[in-house]
């Protein structure tokens, strides 16, 4: 089975094929002082989108936000032009836009989750997902069928991937998909049960293996996890999100230097892998390295600017270097960002 062939339900949005998740078009609080001119201009981009017309939609959008800075919709429309163009580290930033701009907006939320498992962080695909559900009890990734999807049910893909299986019991494809299923609503000894099936079918299937290390990382099995991101790697050596989770359990085991490795190894893959920037910029404030922490940091910041725990570590960084006052504004910057840590730390120093 190739590695392009992925869970479905999850990563079927990332091809030309799949739909965006629909959202509301009226009602939403951020959206009651739109200018008509900015909603003109945001509906010829949904347009445009909907017709695969991208780089002509983002210019759309582009001028619906100059003219309306807190349209929600319009971020996550940019936030979808750019997963479809496979800008992922762009994405994500348009969807905390629009998050931040509307905070209901379950869609988003759903898909900046999507694009974070896509790049391997995991925490943060399940956080997100479990949002979207929160807020909207019904909601079920948009790429299944009407017909299948039942009112009502939180449930609804793992009760559509278990048709298929019982349609094709022998199918690799289906017991993977509803492995991934249950390991995204944190079952993960079902997840790891229906990983197991499907590699008993398809023992060369990386994806399968990769995504069994997360299950057993998940429950703290790490030697385990450990060794299925090594069958990962022995099927595919370029699979940046295999070296950088094997660092994140290296690092849990106060392996720092073994860990850097790794972060370094998914880079030298692709660059563009942001949130290694920030757990490489945690361990190195794990060995006392500030500098280098600092500028980690620095580049996982300009990527997700709203994300706290990203001010709070490089505030101890500064604090390695000695560097007290940018140290205090990073902590109040995490702390407006909702950080308790941060705000436990300067009110400790009243600050």
């Amino acid at each position: 089975m190739p590695i392009a062939w992925i869970l479905i339900f999850s990563f079927c949005f990332f091809s030309s094929a799949c739909s965006a998740p629909p959202i509301p078009k009226t009602g939403l609080k951020a959206d009651q002082e739109i200018s008509s001119t900015a909603k003109n201009w945001f509906e010829k981009g949904e347009d445009l989108f909907s017709r695969g017309k991208y780089d002509t939609a983002l210019g759309a959008l582009d001028r619906a936000i100059s003219l309306a800075p807190n349209f929600a919709r319009a971020y996550y429309y940019r936030g979808l032009v750019c997963t479809k163009k496979g800008q992922y580290d762009k994405s994500i930033e348009e969807y905390s836009l629009a998050i931040a701009a509307d905070p209901n907006l379950a869609p988003a939320y759903h898909l900046r989750g999507l694009t974070y498992g896509r790049k391997g962080h995991f925490d943060r695909e399940t956080e997100d997902y479990s949002k979207a559900v929160a807020m909207t009890p019904n909601f079920a990734p948009p790429v299944f069928p009407a017909k299948l999807i039942k009112r009502n049910n939180t449930d609804g893909e793992i009760e559509i991937l278990s048709q298929a299986i019982t349609l094709d019991p022998n199918s690799a494809w289906g017991y993977y998909s509803r492995g991934i299923a249950y390991r995204m609503k944190g079952q993960w000894e079902s997840a790891i049960q229906d990983l197991d099936r499907a590699l008993a079918i398809d023992p060369h299937h990386a994806w399968a293996y990769y995504h069994r290390a997360a299950a057993r990382r998940a429950k703290g099995e790490y030697g385990r996890a450990m060794e299925d991101y090594r069958l990962v790697l022995a099927e595919d050596p370029n699979l940046p999100w295999a070296y950088y989770n094997r660092g994140l359990i290296l690092r849990h085991k106060s392996l720092y230097e073994k860990a850097v490795e790794d972060f370094t190894r998914a880079l030298d893959i692709d660059s563009n892998y942001s949130w290694v920037y920030f757990d490489r910029g945690v361990t190195y404030e794990m060995q006392g390295a500030g500098d280098k922490a600092v500028d980690d940091l620095s580049k996982a910041m300009a990527v997700d600017p709203f994300f706290s725990w990203t001010y709070y570590h490089r505030a101890g960084a500064y604090l390695q270097l000695d560097k007290v006052q940018e140290a205090i504004l990073n902590m109040k910057a995490a702390a407006k960002l909702g950080n308790q840590e941060a705000q436990k730390w300067l009110s400790e120093r009243g600050r």
